[in-house]
C-alpha cells in the first residue's frame, strides 16, 4: 500500500475496533487524522497517543450539524481534505424481524444510513475544494447476502451500498471516488454483541460456528480492515470506484 503522507482523512466510529486501527495506521503512513465518536474522551486519548497530526473529537452522526461541524474543524485545523471514513454503525438488536420494534428500526437506520448520507453531504464540499477524494463507507458482508435475525443492521448496510453505487456514478467525474468496505466477521466488540444477543450465555459457542463457516478458520482482525479501507483511501487506487470490498476470509466465496 502506498503511503498516505500529507492527506487529511476523517474517521467516524473511531473509538474503538477498525475505527481506532484505521486512525493509527492513517497516521503511521503520514496522514494527518480527525478521529470522532459520541464520547469524546476515548477519541482525544486515541489522539494524543498519535501526536499533533491527530485530533479526537465527539460527533453524533445522526446529527447534520454534528457532521458539518466536524468537516469543519478538519479544515480548519488542517486545511484540506483528501478522504472520509465512514465507520460508524451500530449492530442493534437481535432476533426475529416480526420482533423487531420500529424504534429498533429507526435507531439502526438513524446511525448506519443517515450517518453516513450527513457524512457525504458534510464532506463533499471540501472535497470537490481539493479537487478529488475519497469516500469510504463500511458496509459489511452481510450488505451482500442476508442474515437471520440481524434484519435491521442487513437492511442498512444493503442501503449503503446502494448509495454508495449512487454516489460513484455521480461524483466519479469530479474525481471523488466512492467504494465500501465490506468485512465479514471481525473479531470486536460488535461480534461479541451479536455473538451473546444471538445465544445469551453462549456467545463462545456462536464465535465456533461463525468462525467455522469462513475458510481462513478464522475472525478477520480489525488492522485487516483498515489496511483495506487506507488502500482505498491511497493514489495506489486511484482507479477504483463504485465497488465493494470483502475483508472476510473467504466468507462469500462459499
Amino acid at each position: 500500500m502506498s503511503d498516505l503522507q500529507g492527506k487529511v482523512i476523517v474517521i467516524t466510529g473511531g473509538a474503538g475496533g477498525i475505527g481506532e486501527a484505521t486512525a493509527r495506521m492513517a497516521y503511521s503512513k503520514g496522514a494527518s487524522v480527525v478521529i470522532t465518536d459520541r464520547e469524546a474522551s476515548a477519541v482525544e486519548s486515541i489522539a494524543q497517543t498519535l501526536g499533533d497530526r491527530a485530533l479526537g473529537l465527539a460527533v453524533d452522526v445522526t446529527q447534520r450539524e454534528d457532521n458539518l461541524t466536524m468537516i469543519k474543524v478538519a479544515m480548519s485545523q488542517f486545511g484540506r481534505l483528501d478522504g472520509v471514513f465512514l465507520n460508524a454503525g451500530i449492530e442493534g438488536e437481535v432476533g426475529p424481524f416480526e420482533s423487531r420494534t420500529d424504534d429498533a428500526w429507526k435507531k439502526v437506520f438513524a446511525v448506519n444510513v443517515d450517518g453516513v448520507r450527513f457524512g457525504v453531504e458534510a464532506a463533499l464540499p471540501a472535497l470537490r475544494q481539493s479537487g478529488s477524494g475519497s469516500i469510504v463507507i463500511t458496509s459489511s458482508v452481510v450488505g451482500l447476502r442476508g442474515a437471520a435475525g440481524l434484519s435491521p443492521y442487513v437492511s442498512s448496510k444493503h442501503a449503503v451500498v446502494g448509495m454508495m453505487r449512487c454516489l460513484a456514478a455521480e461524483l466519479g467525474p469530479e474525481g471523488i471516488r466512492v467504494n465500501t468496505l465490506n468485512p465479514g466477521p471481525v473479531d470486536n466488540r460488535m461480534m461479541r454483541s451479536i455473538e451473546e444477543q444471538a445465544s445469551p450465555g453462549h456467545g463462545k459457542d456462536v464465535q465456533a460456528a461463525f468462525a467455522a463457516k469462513v475458510p481462513l478458520g478464522r475472525y478477520v482482525t480489525n488492522e485487516e480492515c483498515a489496511a483495506m479501507a487506507l488502500f482505498l483511501m491511497s493514489d495506489a487506487a486511484s482507479g477504483i470506484n463504485g465497488n465493494t470490498y470483502q475483508v472476510d476470509g473467504g466468507y462469500c466465496a462459499q
